[in-house]
């Protein structure tokens, strides 16, 4: 069991991961458990910082961003920071991972198409403090999911 958390806030976690919109009567009923107990409880994974916040997850391929592409960028370790800063502030960028190995983070992106992602290539190639970027242009995904897996004893 998850330090802090107990069955029913674990499965209050997964139950809202599997749906967000989940009315407080819907886990109630589904937990055995007041709409009450649910409210406080859910108020409480908030607090704690157990639940971020609650988003719309968006189709990227209905809204025109249908290729995705990993990057992995070495840079000059004095400039590192720097670097960072920006990678963050593309908004085509999703992730941003500092990693071991070869280089020194590596971002996931989702772009329009070819052009797109050369644009994106170029304004990173050209930052000061990049030494080198190696990229990788996704086929297919067969699995992508922003769910947290959390075991429970009890069934949801």
């Amino acid at each position: 069991m998850k330090a802090g958390l107990d069955e029913k806030d674990i499965m209050i976690l997964n139950i809202l991961q599997e749906n967000g919109r989940a009315s407080y009567s819907e886990i109630a009923r589904r937990l055995g458990i007041s709409e009450a107990a649910v409210y406080s409880r859910i108020k409480k994974l908030i607090k704690q910082g157990y639940i971020k916040k609650f988003q719309a997850i968006i189709d990227e391929n209905k809204m025109g961003k249908t290729m995705t592409a990993f990057i992995a960028v070495k840079a000059q370790p004095h400039l590192y920071d720097k670097v960072l800063e920006v990678l963050v502030s593309f908004p085509e960028v999703q992730e941003v991972h500092d990693v071991t190995g070869d280089y020194y983070c590596l971002l996931k992106l989702k772009v329009k198409d070819r052009e797109a992602l050369a644009k994106i290539l170029d304004e990173i190639g050209k930052m000061e403090g990049v030494i080198s970027t190696e990229t990788r242009v996704v086929l297919r995904t067969l699995k992508e999911s922003p769910n947290v897996y959390i075991f429970s004893t009890l069934s949801s």
